[in-house]
């Protein structure tokens, strides 16, 4: 799991061939998928890796991610398969964390829940070879590690964290570790209280969410009284400012329409567990069945495990 970019599914085609590499900006995953791999270090295994659309993606919300995300794991919790392990992956190649890439972490971690944390990953991929690139990298790494508000706390509830940065052999290490750990397989906190009968929005990582939203939602209506108040000023100038009152204009609507979107977005985050499965039953029925019956044959083996 991560932000669109950092890496997952380069990460699972180390072990999967059918798994797609990251290229671009944009997510090269588009809804939740499994694939079959194994560990060389653990031949009796069947790993099943799950790759995960990625938060912030240029054509996608996160409220969209959220939902598809939420709506395998409730497939899965149905049909007692309990994940192994959790891996996020965050890029060290970006000079700082962005606003999205802490919400993000905020995200996952509210998903998980502390109590499911030593079954989860945290590490950093995108690491650079140049020895002067890789002394700036390393401080990233440290920040994350020694903050609160990114994976300390993580990390003090059992999370391990890793460095990404040998290609296959520390995807490997990774994998290796969980596999070793695995144990009985985990529920996380979201699919604990959808369980519940709660709807997306009253579960932790849906409150969170609203929480990312909601400050979004003031940041646009702040910025949509500043341009009112200039386009104001402009119209009480001469009618050289024409073409700069268009351009306030269609800044205004770009605004208005993404509040809209906003509020739409907030009704999807208030579905119960029957909604949701019934809303993703209709728009992927084909699909869904298909998966539905990989992951019963999957849950009837023994030795198997799975990894998102």
């Amino acid at each position: 799991m991560g932000m669109t970019g950092s890496g997952k599914s380069t990460f699972i085609s180390h072990f999967c061939r059918t798994a797609r590499g990251d290229h671009g900006l944009r997510s090269a995953t588009a809804r939740v998928e499994a694939h079959v791999g194994n560990h060389p270090d653990f031949p009796d295994r069947r790993v099943i890796f799950v790759d995960t659309p990625g938060f912030d993606d240029t054509l996608r919300t996160d409220t969209e991610v959220l939902r598809e995300i939420v709506n395998w794991l409730n497939v899965t919790y149905a049909q007692n398969i309990k994940v192994c392990g959790i891996v996020y992956l965050h890029g060290v190649n970006v000079p700082r964390v962005s606003g999205a890439a802490h919400a993000t972490m905020r995200l996952f971690r509210e998903l998980c829940g502390d109590e499911s944390m030593a079954s989860v990953v945290l590490a950093t991929s995108h690491w650079s070879q140049s020895p002067m690139e890789r002394a700036s990298q390393e401080l990233r790494h440290e920040q994350l590690v020694g903050d609160d508000a990114f994976w300390r706390r993580m990390e003090r509830n059992g999370a391990r964290v890793f460095k990404h940065d040998r290609g296959e052999i520390s995807a490997r290490a990774i994998v290796h570790y969980l596999l070793n750990r695995a144990g009985g397989g985990v529920n996380l906190r979201v699919q604990r209280e959808m369980a519940e009968g709660r709807t997306l929005d009253q579960t932790a990582v849906g409150m969170a969410l609203e929480r990312r939203m909601e400050e979004m939602r003031a940041s646009y209506e702040r910025e949509l009284g500043n341009l009112k108040r200039e386009l104001e000023e402009a119209r009480r100038q001469t009618a050289q400012n024409q073409q700069r009152i268009e351009e306030i204009n269609e800044d205004r609507l770009r605004l208005e329409e993404r509040l809209d979107e906003e509020k739409a977005y907030r009704r999807q985050l208030r579905k119960n567990l029957k909604q949701l499965q019934r809303e993703r039953s209709e728009e992927r029925r084909n699909e869904r069945r298909h998966r539905e019956q990989g992951t019963r044959r999957h849950s009837q083996k023994q030795k198997e495990c799975v990894i998102m």
